[in-house]
C-alpha cells in the first residue's frame, strides 16, 4: 500500500502518519471506520492509446480530526487522503437527508497510487481532483488526474514523465466488518 507523506506541515506528518497506520492493520480509535463492497472502473488515455480496468474492490473507509478521510484501496494498493463533511440537506419528501463528502485528495499528501500490473509497469496513477459522497451507506468516488511513467522515487521528486490522464470511479455499499 502506498501512502508516504510530504513534509509540508509537521502536524501532517503526524496525522499522516496516524491514518496510515490504522489504515494499514484496519483497526483503530475512531467511532468511524468503515467498509465498502463495489466495483471500480479506471480509464486511462495514455499517449500509447486507452486501457481500462475494473473489477470488485473493498475500500476501507475512516475519518479523522472531524474533516479529515482516508480511504484504502487494497486491492490497488493505494490510500488516499481527502477533505471530509458531514452535512445535512432537504430531503426529497421534506426532511432532513445526513451525506458525508469528499473533496478533493489533499494537497499536504502524497497522491500517487500505482496502475494495476495489467495496464503498464512503471505506470503511477497521480490524483488532482475528485469528489466523494456517502447517502444511504453507499459510497460513491468519482476522481480525475494524470498518469506519470518513472519509479516511485522519481514520480514522488517530481521527476516521472507525463503520459496521459485518467478517470476512476468507484460505487459500494457498506459491508460489515469482520
Amino acid at each position: 500500500m502506498i501512502h508516504a507523506l510530504k513534509n509540508r506541515r509537521s502536524k501532517s506528518i503526524l496525522a499522516g502518519t496516524l491514518l496510515a497506520a490504522t489504515a494499514l492493520t484496519g483497526c483503530g480509535e475512531d467511532d468511524i471506520n468503515r467498509k465498502y463492497q463495489g466495483t471500480y472502473n479506471l480509464e486511462l488515455q495514455l499517449d500509447t492509446g486507452a486501457k481500462q480496468s475494473e473489477g470488485e474492490l473493498d475500500v476501507g473507509f475512516n475519518v479523522y480530526n472531524d474533516d479529515d478521510a482516508i480511504i484504502s484501496m487494497n486491492k490497488l494498493k493505494c490510500s488516499l487522503s481527502a477533505t471530509y463533511a458531514n452535512v445535512t440537506e432537504p430531503g426529497a419528501e421534506g426532511g432532513e437527508v445526513e451525506s458525508e463528502y469528499l473533496r478533493d485528495v489533499r494537497p499536504d499528501q502524497l497522491h500517487v497510487c500505482p496502475v494495476p500490473a495489467e495496464l503498464g509497469e512503471n505506470l503511477w496513477l497521480d490524483f488532482r481532483l475528485g469528489n466523494g459522497r456517502i447517502q444511504n451507506s453507499q459510497l460513491t468516488i468519482d476522481y480525475a488526474g494524470t498518469v506519470v511513467r518513472g519509479t516511485f522515487e522519481e514520480v514522488n521528486g517530481g521527476q516521472g514523465a507525463r503520459v496521459g490522464t485518467f478517470s476512476y470511479t468507484f460505487l459500494g455499499d457498506e459491508a460489515e466488518l469482520p
